[in-house]
């Protein structure tokens, strides 16, 4: 960073306030804005974001892949093995509620390392594991180092994406998000039918190994606040004049205060914002769908369609194949919400929700009633692949809708809906084999069909009615203000 010494104080750089000299961008061009950076340093670091989410989504997954041969080593039973999935899920939701205000003080970038760092060495007690302590305690630890994947994959875009440009970006982070979690049976079903969960962790370790190294290579700060606070700090250092200050020093809370607030915020807009708290039930439950498939599927085409676990892992292609779909559908209404947003505002968001909403239980619907013995397998397939594609555009909706609507309290409002949707969602998967062996593949189905159904005219009635809400908002009163 190039600094002048003679000629700081009237440098565009740094403006005289009450006795201060706060340090800005040189410019709204100053190529050390996060903003101003070449497309080029903006898709690597984005593509090392979506290699993470991969990663931690497909780990996910392969444990769900590895849970027989686990099971068998450690002679314990289906539902105490999921809950290899349910305390990974619990601090990945829930940690980021911790985590954040640390980005936001120290910065993206070591937070990124420590967690990186955090998912890769976890694997190694995984894979040595001799007891189902170790796998819940390390599952555990390794969940804190993955909860960042979501956090600060999505607060890094926003960092170096601007608001015009993030369309695509956020399109293919929740394409990853999905791929990734589809990726883990897909790549590890046959090495579960032949080696085992041992050989599973072996490949995820050296995986995250060479991710962590790569992501020490290339990875830059990208939060603005700590980066103008750097500058102002080499100022102070270099010219010795204490006035030298960055605006986020000047308003920077302590860390208590400010895990208070990262802790109470999301609870407070859960239970006093209508569209928060409908927008996360209704995700809740779709990934709630998500985690019991994780578990049904194997189950049922195991039972009805005598599949191995090799072919078992296949069938997920469909969470890979429909946010194919979803992505394509999503285009066609990025154009509607460009040609609307004057007009409809945030809730030009909501048309991949309202066709995602209506497709989630036709696919339930289909994967349900389709799961014959005597019909072939691919038809089922289709449902499950009509499912996924409904959950990238729920998902994708929920983000761009709820980040609209509440500006800078968004990461808040995007915190309270992760938090309940993870963890709501990792119980779910508790569920699933008890369910489906309890009620019968069409009895449990149809359960989650109906719900599913019922759910389907949440969008709908956010887009009728949604700028009302927010009009009677507090929040949205406050944000009016500032504007």
């Amino acid at each position: 960073m190039e600094c002048k010494h003679s000629s700081h104080a009237s440098s565009e750089s740094v403006k005289e306030e009450a006795g201060d000299i706060t340090v800005t961008w040189e410019s709204a061009s100053d190529p050390t804005n996060p903003l101003n950076w070449p497309r080029g340093r903006k898709w690597l670091l984005s593509g090392i974001g979506y290699g993470f989410l991969t990663l931690v989504g497909g780990s996910v997954s392969a444990y769900s892949t590895s849970q027989p041969s686990l099971e068998r080593a450690l002679h314990i039973s289906d539902f105490v093995g999921t809950l290899g999935i349910v305390v990974f899920t619990v601090t990945y939701g829930a940690a980021p509620l911790m985590l954040a205000p640390f980005s936001e003080v120290f910065g993206r970038s070591p937070v990124y390392l420590g967690s990186a760092l955090l998912f890769w060495l976890m694997f190694i007690p995984q894979a040595l594991a001799k007891n189902l302590e170790t796998v819940l305690i390390t599952r555990f630890i390794s969940g804190i180092g993955g909860s960042t994947a979501v956090a600060l994959v999505g607060g890094t875009l926003a960092d170096i994406w601007e608001t015009h440009e993030r369309g695509l970006p956020m399109a293919l982070f929740s394409f990853v998000a999905f791929a990734g979690t589809g990726l883990g049976p897909v790549t590890f079903g046959y090495v579960e039918l032949t080696l085992g969960y041992q050989y599973i962790n072996w490949i995820l370790f050296g995986l995250s190994g060479i991710f962590t190294v790569a992501l020490m290579a290339v990875l830059r700060e990208t939060r603005a606040s700590v980066i103008l606070t750097r500058k102002a700090a080499q100022l102070r250092r270099e010219t010795g004049n204490m006035r030298y200050r960055a605006k986020a020093e000047e308003e920077r809370a302590s860390i208590s205060h400010l895990i208070k607030n990262s802790l109470s915020r999301p609870i407070y807009l859960f239970f006093t914002e209508p569209i928060v708290f409908v927008f996360t039930t209704w995700i809740t439950y779709a990934w709630g769908i998500l985690y019991i498939q994780l578990e049904s599927i194997p189950l049922i085409f195991t039972e009805l369609h005598d599949f191995n676990a090799g072919e078992n892992g296949l069938v997920f292609l469909a969470q890979i194949l429909g946010p194919v779909f979803g992505f394509a559908v999503n285009l066609w209404c990025d154009r509607l919400y460009a040609k609307n947003f004057t007009r409809k505002g945030p809730e030009g968001r909501l048309y991949i929700a309202m066709i995602a909403g209506l497709a989630l239980p036709i696919g339930c619907w289909l994967y349900t009633w389709t799961n014959w013995e005597q019909v072939h397998w691919i038809v089922p397939i289709i449902g499950i692949t009509v499912i996924y594609a409904s959950m990238f555009g729920i998902y994708l909706a929920c983000f761009n809708y709820l980040a609209d609507s509440y500006t800078i309290y968004a990461s808040s409002a995007l915190s309270a809906q992760s938090c309940v949707r993870l963890v709501v969602g990792a119980l779910f998967s508790l569920a699933a084999q008890p369910m489906y062996r309890g009620l019968g593949v069409h009895g449990a189905g149809s359960l989650l069909a109906t719900l599913a159904t019922l759910f389907t005219v949440t969008p709908f009635v956010m887009y009728r009615y949604g700028s009302r809400i927010r009009a009677q908002s507090s929040f949205a009163k406050h944000l009016a203000s500032l504007e």
